[in-house]
This record gives C-alpha cells, structure tokens and sequence, in this order.
C-alpha cells in the first residue's frame, strides 16, 4: 500500500506540474470525500495523496513560471 501512495503522490504531483491550474485541481480535491465514501478509507487516503501532490505542483509550476518570465 505504501508504493500506491508513494505512486499517487508522484503522478499527482507530475500532473500538477504539466497542468499548473488551479482551477483543474480544486474539483479534484472537492470530490475526495465522496470517493472516500465509496471506495473506503484506504482509497480515500491514496487520492487524498494524490491531490495534495497535485496541488504541490500546481505551486511548483506557478513559481517557476514567475521566476523565468520573458524579458
């Protein structure tokens, strides 16, 4: 289970990064209870993970954006 979470919090964070929205990563965040409900709490922990890497690259993205800005 550990390399699950390990892997959610890697792809999340790499998509995050890619998309750089925030607007992409708050539904995905907001639908975290439900699922949790759904699919148990061990699941609910994995994409729990998964949105908080999301959220990690999405702040990665906008800060390398803002230091490399056109000149």
């Amino acid at each position: 289970m550990a390399l699950v979470a390990l892997i959610a919090l890697m792809l999340g964070s790499f998509a995050g990064l890619l998309v750089g929205r925030w607007a992409v990563a708050l539904p995905f965040a907001a639908a975290l209870p439900a699922a949790a409900l759904l699919a148990g709490p061990e699941a609910g922990a994995v994409g729990a993970l998964a949105a908080v890497g999301l959220l990690a690259g999405v702040h990665l993205h906008r800060v390398v954006a803002e230091q490399y800005q056109p000149r």
